[in-house]
């Protein structure tokens, strides 16, 4: 049996459940209507998940292709985990990738400056585009071929950010160190 909470995402975090010591909290980000981003803050740590989050303003000129909020509710976490777009299917790439859709992500060097303004840690890259390995992102070509991990890492430095990245595959994981 599920217990459902239900809540209206806000543009300051909001706490949406906790239990003893555990704290969940969530904001509005943009993706689609009624997406949110969230925050559980534990004795061990910290980890924001800010899922498929971009920016509110659709398309450049703007500051960077992340979240102001994911970034708000970031400030001081342990461990980021984000979806990402690598640089590499921009619209000036020649990858055929729709520019509006490119635009919805947020690309791995934001990420990385992001995650260095916040304080993070860790920066944990998820829901690839393109994915690691690919010479197609759905149908359109990854120019330059295949990414690798490095690569994603490269982008992810390239936005300033030093500590440890971590390019996700499927059922990866990371422990928090104990404290």
């Amino acid at each position: 049996m599920a217990h459902v909470i239900t809540f209206d995402p806000k543009d300051e975090p909001q706490v949406v459940w906790s239990s003893g010591d555990v704290r969940v909290s969530a904001i509005r980000s943009t993706h689609t209507a009624g997406h949110a981003s969230y925050r559980v803050d534990t004795p061990a740590g910290s980890v924001v998940i800010g899922g498929d989050a971009a920016n509110d303003v659709p398309a450049p000129p703007r500051a960077s292709s992340t979240s102001d909020q994911v970034e708000k509710l970031a400030r001081g976490v342990d461990i980021i985990v984000h979806s990402t777009i690598h640089p590499v299917l921009g619209p000036d790439r020649g990858s055929g990738f729709p520019s509006r859709s490119f635009y919805r992500q947020s690309l791995a060097t934001d990420l990385g400056a992001m995650a260095k303004r916040a304080g993070a840690k860790y920066l944990m890259l998820t829901h690839l585009a393109p994915s690691l390995g690919a010479v197609v992102h759905n149908r359109w070509k990854v120019p330059g071929g295949p990414l690798t991990e490095a690569d994603y890492r490269k982008a992810v430095e390239a936005g300033g950010f030093s500590g440890t990245t971590i390019v996700g595959t499927d059922l990866a994981t990371l422990r928090l160190p104990v404290k």
